[in-house]
């Protein structure tokens, strides 16, 4: 073997090597990126729950004193429908009146528009049992965008937010809510079809 293939030889081994320890490096790097993801996914999972349970506390009390009365109370229900599902925050009954409110630690537009558009016109399809004649809508945010809750309350929607270590809704005494029952039910098939 001659020097050329000698030093050749040694170049490709110390390649070689080197390669592997920066795979190496490169799986142990993408493992605990891994994990780093998954431990933030169950930081902001449980922060979004407090956030859920902070709301749950105050809005029989809230709404009651809105002269809007609920009982029973549910929290994050799922339904599932012909391969669709729904997933819900806060669910409040009343006699004549249900309640659904989207709770989130930072409320956006993007939030409320959602909300708007995919899950109240599918609340009693999904949750026949919940049928009422009238059906309000709720945002709440520990932290609200700004102008998002003039949006909110223009679209008709309970604003709900954090003041001090206290939850309550912001809307003002000459808020008119929407009822979002009266819904066609055309407006699922369409909608459906996007």
């Amino acid at each position: 073997m001659t020097t050329l293939e000698k030093l050749e030889e040694l170049i490709y081994k110390g390649f070689k090597e080197t390669d592997e320890r920066i795979d190496k490096r490169f799986k142990k790097t993408d493992k605990r990126i891994k994990e780093v993801a998954k431990q933030l996914g169950g930081v902001t999972d449980s922060l979004g729950r407090f956030s859920e349970q902070g709301v749950l506390a105050a809005v029989k009390r809230l709404f009651s004193k809105r002269g809007i009365e609920l009982n029973p109370l549910y929290a994050n229900f799922e339904a599932h429908l012909n391969g669709d599902n729904m997933e819900t925050d806060i669910i409040g009954l009343g006699p004549e009146c249900a309640v659904l409110i989207e709770v989130k630690l930072r409320l956006r537009q993007a939030d409320v528009d959602e909300f708007l558009e995919k899950q109240l016109p599918r609340f009693f399809h999904f949750f026949p049992s919940f049928q009422r004649p009238v059906l309000y809508g709720g945002a709440a945010g520990m932290s609200i965008d700004q102008d998002v809750e003039r949006y909110a309350y223009k679209q008709g929607l309970f604003v709900l937010g954090q003041t001090g270590d206290n939850v309550r809704i912001i809307n003002d005494k000459n808020f008119k809510p929407r009822s979002f029952a009266s819904a066609p039910t055309n407006l699922l098939s369409k909608r459906k079809t996007k």
